[in-house]
């Protein structure tokens, strides 16, 4: 197994606030993938898009990105062909908050994972319709596990029945609320312990490539690995 991660250099055109950032990078790409007709299928399909980006680095300390700064994103895919297209209609593209400037492919080849962190909140639909777990950390297991099963199943049409987690918590205080659109969803940051069996390892490094639960696309749910 391997990802890719498309390594993004762009101008900032106006100035954005940190939790605003989500929805601009997912509007520039959504609106490149118009431009091509595989992307623009996948985009208008309820499907999982199986890839994830991060926010905008490095962080602003004051939680605004300046106008006229030069800033770095990285997207994230575990599928070559659907990485290559999106490098393509992003490259020397820009909009009303972007200009990019440079692109560059990176391959990351898999290796053992002991930890997942996730560096962008991630997002939970609980069964009320809203984004509050209430700390219900045994919701959040159980939604992980069954969110990058599917994912599995939906990549490699093979079925899995594995729980890949050997621990989690919590590492944010409160929920973090992140505009999007005309609502406010509430995201919030895991440490994820991975059990060392190769197919855990699997899960784990798929939840790497294409983020853990829900809404990618929107840039949740982006980890790191240790």
């Amino acid at each position: 197994m391997q990802y890719f991660n498309l390594k993004v250099t762009a101008l900032l055109k106006q100035d954005l606030q940190s939790m605003e950032t989500y929805q601009r990078i997912n509007d520039l790409i959504s609106y490149l993938m118009l431009k091509d007709k595989t992307l623009k299928d996948l985009h208008e399909k309820n499907t999982y898009k199986n890839y994830v980006f991060c926010n905008l680095y490095p962080v602003q300390k004051d939680g605004i990105y300046k106008q006229n700064n030069i800033y770095f994103f990285d997207l994230r895919g575990i599928e070559f062909d659907k990485i290559m297209k999106l490098k393509q209609v992003m490259s020397d593209s820009e909009n009303d908050y972007f200009k990019i400037i440079q692109i560059n492919l990176q391959t990351h080849q898999k290796s053992d994972i002991k930890k997942l962190i996730t560096l962008t909140p991630a997002i939970i639909t609980t069964p009320k319709g809203d984004y509050d777990i209430k700390d219900d950390l045994n919701l959040v297991k159980d939604r992980i596990i069954a969110n990058i099963q599917k994912k599995y199943k939906n990549i490699y049409d093979t079925p899995v029945d594995v729980d890949f987690i050997k621990s989690i918590k919590k590492t944010n205080r409160n929920p973090i609320k992140i505009p999007y659109k005309n609502i406010n969803m509430l995201g919030n940051k895991f440490e994820i312990e991975v059990k060392e069996d190769p197919m855990s390892q699997n899960l784990a490094y798929l939840a790497l490539s294409v983020g853990i639960l829900e809404k990618n696309s929107l840039g949740f749910g982006f980890c790191m690995a240790k």
